[in-house]
Parts: C-alpha cells; structure tokens; sequence
C-alpha cells in the first residue's frame, strides 16, 4: 500500500450509491462511532506535527485493512463506470453501506492530509476547514488544522498523478455525502427549522465538495498534460470521462426526483434558491478546473473523441462543463418556471 505515492495507490472502498440510505442521519451516527473508536489516532494523524505522517500511516492500514474484508460489487451502472473506478483505485463495496461509506470519509481523510503534507499546495488557504473538516463537522468535534506549505515536490508528474488520484477519491467521497444530504431536502412534514438545517447542511457539503474537486486540480497547470496522458487507452476508454462517475450519476438522479416528487417544491422559495445557488456554486468549480488546464481552448477528453468520430469540430472543455451545468441545475428549477 502506497501512502505517499509510491507503489501501488491505496484503494478507497465505497458503497454503490444506489444502497445509500434516505438521508444523513445513519451515516453521521455509524461515523460518529468509528470516530470515537479511534478518537486519539484519528486526532493525532490529522495534526500537522512531524510524527503525525507514522500516526496517519498506521491508522489507514488498520482501515484499508477493515475495508478489504468487504465484500465486492460488480454492478455497472452508468456505462464505464468499472473502469472510472478502476482508475481512480476506488472498490464498491457490498453489506452495510454506512459502515462502508464511514469507513472512507476517514481513510480519504488521512490520504488527503498526507498528500497535502507530502506535496503542499497551490491553492489559497482554507480558513473553514472545507476540505479536511468533512468529519469533524458531521460529528460536531474539532476540525483539524490544515497548515499545507506551498507546493513543493521533487518528484513533480508523480505527486501531480497522485494529487489527480486522491482528490478524485475525495470528490467521489463528497458526492456521495450530497447525495444523501440532498434526499434530506424533500422536508414534507418538517419545521421551518428543519428545513433551514437541511438546506445549511447540504450547502456546506456543496462547498466542500466545490473545493474537494478545486483540491484534485491543486498541481501546476503545465503538469496536467502528462495527467492527461494516463486517461487514454489502453488504460482506460477512448473519451474517458467523469460522466462514467457512479456516484454524480446517482446524484443527478436525486435531483431529478426531488423535483418529480414534489420535494423540489415543498421548499421555500428562499431554500430553494439556496440550493440552487449552493449546486451553482459546486459547478463553477469544475469550469474552474477545466479553465485551469486549458479548457478554455482545448476539448474534453470525451469531446475530442466524440468530434473525431463525426468529424466535427469539437466544443472546449470549458463551454461543455457549462453547458451540462446548466442541465443539472435545470432539475433545480421548480415546477413551471420558465
């Protein structure tokens, strides 16, 4: 198992997102539980002392080592989506889906404090703990200090492979918690007070998904055309790309029926303008990325390949992610509004 880049990546073990629960709630106790089992280890290799890395190293050993005892699913649900996995070293694990779910928010937890620790960043500093407080603001415990230096590395593409790697596994993570908090929006029956806290709830998960995936970009820009390099065949499919992601197919879907069920509109107006600025919010972050990679100019991986098959000449990656930012938020949209 590979915890600083070297080697073979570490496997991040996750539930199918259709076996997620109806809201929140199970996973924030089944969590809460494995946080207090390890409350000291967990605490000490998320601190940024220098022998927090063999703390970190030794704790994501004992929960890959949980994980590997679940069993496997082999469900493929949207097309290419076993080969998205595969990429990005991530299992779907059967039985108790919280309990496998928890079990990886922790293990993405360490994994993004020791690549942090390893190969700093170029991002701005996260005063609200977006993307290393997951946990500790679903258990209401301290967040951790994140204090990462600049980016620095000897080894440059690799780390920048790395980074690609567990931010990806970070993003996946993230999605799945929207999910869930998502159905949490269809309030029927619920107080004003309820309400808000649902509608609080997901827009802070969208946040922190936003800078999850900012996080997964956070290398150099000149790096990325070697990143590139690694999503094309044999290793993976002609057009890879993130639409063969389970876990935003299944997010997407969850849109789409809380507008079909009513949730949608059951909402007031105020939270669902929340929402809908909050998931706005989450997609301006992959423009983000893609501008920062030359998506202003250059084709998706899934563009380009789709262009060269009809001959067309295709659309940057940056018009494409607005374009389908535009139709996820379309499910966004109450009922009858222009």
């Amino acid at each position: 198992m590979s915890f600083v880049g070297v080697g073979d990546p570490v496997v991040l073990v996750m539930p199918l997102p259709v076996e997620l629960p109806d809201t929140l709630l199970p996973l924030v106790e089944r969590l809460t539980e494995m946080t207090e089992g390890c409350r000291a280890d967990y605490t000490a290799a998320m601190g940024v002392e220098p022998e927090a890395a063999d703390v970190r190293a030794g704790l994501a050993a004992r929960l890959a080592a949980q994980a590997g005892e679940v069993g496997t699913a082999t469900a493929e649900r949207p097309a290419g989506s076993c080969v998205h996995d595969a990429f990005f070293s991530v299992r779907r694990g059967t039985g108790d889906s919280t309990a496998v779910l928890a079990g990886a928010i922790l293990l993405s937890d360490l994994l993004v404090q020791e690549d942090l620790a390893v190969s700093g960043s170029t991002l701005d500093a996260d005063p609200d703990s977006l993307l290393l407080g997951v946990t500790s603001y679903l258990t209401g415990t301290a967040a951790p200090v994140a204090k990462p230096g600049s980016w620095r590395t000897a080894h440059p593409v690799d780390a920048a492979n790395q980074r690609w790697l567990v931010g990806h596994q970070r993003f996946f993570v993230m999605l799945q918690l929207l999910t869930l908090a998502l159905r949490g929006l269809d309030t029927e029956g619920a107080t004003p007070e309820q309400e808000q806290e649902a509608v609080r709830s997901f827009g802070r998960l969208c946040r922190s998904a936003a800078v999850s995936m900012r996080y997964a970009a956070d290398f150099p820009p000149e790096l990325y055309e070697e990143v590139r390099e690694t999503m094309s065949p044999p290793a993976v499919n002609a057009g890879f790309s993130g639409l063969q992601t389970r876990d935003h197919h299944e997010l997407v879907a969850s849109m789409r029926r809380l507008k079909r069920d009513g949730g949608l509109d059951r909402l007031t107006p105020a939270s669902r303008t929340a929402v809908h600025a909050a998931v706005q919010h989450l997609y301006e972050a992959h423009v983000w990325v893609c501008d920062r990679f030359g998506g202003a100019v250059e084709p998706s991986l899934l563009m380009a390949q789709a262009a060269h098959a009809a001959g067309e000449r295709a659309e940057s990656g940056v018009v494409a992610a607005q374009r389908l930012a535009r139709q996820r938020l379309g499910h966004l949209t109450p009922s009858g509004s222009a």
